[in-house]
């Protein structure tokens, strides 16, 4: 899961959503998986489908379809699902990565009580659910106006979240433990599988989300790190050049003030110099 989200915030604004619009609205990671929604149960008739094993299959389904054209699509789109209620998703993207969908949906747009209600019992009927009589309870009749304006303030949500940072990408957390391990074991020699087991999770997906959270490789950011490292001492203690070479883990002295001067384009001798005058 690429995302990490404020709960209590994204909570307040899908409330408000929800306040203006009367219409559910739900978060998804970048897997499918529901994360949070309100108000919390979905109406009657959709709770009905998903205690059916077939039928919440085609839930599933009907919901992974339209995740998959929003994000190729990079827009919100409006879809009736297998059950024919209104719904609509659009992709929430933090520098341009998907990171989840916000999804609302069953409503209708059957103006008509009695049409709406002989549609939801075929529907149940073709699967042989047995068919409450409050099976319109919770499902708001909408015309295309209000919910094509539903849609667009559905769209500004997402801008809000992503600017307020109520949902962005995981990449804050994973910098932090990653960052924390790494500086408490700088000067010793570090391997990838080291690091993944520290982190409690495989090599493979250490290489993955390095590239997606970092941009570079977990060995170029050890180094980025070590180098940074060096840049402190240098300025803020009497240490020699060697030592900090050793002290921030180059094993090879030349190696060390080749990287140090093509990082900061000064050698780490003259960097010392100009920052102590």
């Amino acid at each position: 899961m690429k995302l990490e989200f404020n709960r209590q915030q994204l909570l307040e604004l899908m409330r408000d959503f929800h306040t203006l619009s009367g219409i559910r609205i739900v978060l998804f990671d970048d897997e499918y998986h529901e994360l949070l929604s309100y108000p919390e149960k979905p109406c009657k008739f959709c709770s009905l489908l998903k205690s059916n094993p077939e039928t919440k299959g085609l839930c599933d389904a009907s919901d992974a379809r339209s995740f998959r054209e929003a994000e190729a699509k990079k827009k919100l789109i409006l879809f009736h699902c297998h059950a024919g209620l209104i719904e609509a998703t659009i992709p929430l993207e933090d520098n341009h990565v998907t990171i989840g969908y916000l999804m609302f949906g069953q409503i209708s747009d059957l103006q008509n009580r009695e049409n709406l209600h002989t549609q939801l019992q075929n529907v149940l009927s073709q699967y042989a659910i047995p068919c409450s009589n409050d099976i319109l309870e919770g499902i708001p009749r909408k015309t295309n106006d209000q919910i094509q304006a539903a849609a667009k303030i559905m769209e500004a949500c997402t801008h809000y979240a992503i600017l307020r940072q109520a949902v962005g990408l995981k990449r804050q957390q994973f910098s932090r433990m990653l960052t924390a391990y790494l500086l408490a074991h700088l000067s010793e020699p570090m391997q990838a599988q080291d690091i993944a087991d520290a982190l409690g999770i495989s090599r493979s997906k250490l290489y993955l989300q390095c590239d997606q959270y970092l941009g570079m490789g977990i060995g170029e950011y050890l180094k980025k790190l070590r180098l940074e490292q060096a840049q402190a001492l240098l300025t803020g203690t009497e240490m020699s050049i060697t030592r900090i070479s050793d002290q921030v883990g180059f094993t090879d002295y030349t190696y060390f003030c080749r990287s140090f001067k093509k990082e900061f384009g000064l050698s780490a001798q003259n960097y010392r110099k100009q920052r102590k005058t």
